[in-house]
């Protein structure tokens, strides 16, 4: 019961650091919104967003389900964090790049909803969405 509850609290603030990039990001803080997802990457996942870019979504699984404890959160969080990356890319015009994060990204949130785990409904929503908006917008 207690791991399970320091995972719930983990991801709220997990949550709560997004939600302060999302905002970086719509106010065109592109090099303080990126220095933090980054730094959050770190902590969260122990890789830097570049290398978690250069793993793919093959690699990301694969490292992490080294650990079958928390393989799930800690792809769902890589998923939402390279998402975050994508999204600031594309805003700064860089096409190519976002789409390549928003890819894996995609991958890793249909990985996470065949999990079982909290956020699987989450991680279909969001695999659904990047479906569409990659097909549509790129």
């Amino acid at each position: 019961m207690f791991r399970k509850d320091y995972i719930m609290r983990m991801i709220e603030d997990f949550i709560k650091a997004m939600a302060k990039i999302i905002l970086m990001r719509e106010m065109k803080s592109y090099t303080d919104a990126r220095t933090e997802l980054d730094g959050l990457s770190r902590l969260v996942t122990g890789f830097g967003v570049e290398h978690l870019r250069s793993l793919g979504a093959a690699g990301i699984k694969y490292v992490f389900s080294q650990n079958k404890e928390s393989e799930a959160e800690k792809i769902y969080c890589s998923a939402k964090l390279l998402k975050e990356e994508g999204l600031i890319l594309r805003s700064q015009g860089n096409t190519e790049e976002s789409l390549k994060c928003l890819e894996i990204s995609k991958d890793l949130f249909k990985s996470v909803s065949d999990m079982d785990i909290p956020e699987k409904t989450e991680a279909l929503k969001e695999y659904t969405e990047l479906k569409f908006d990659i097909n549509n917008k790129f």
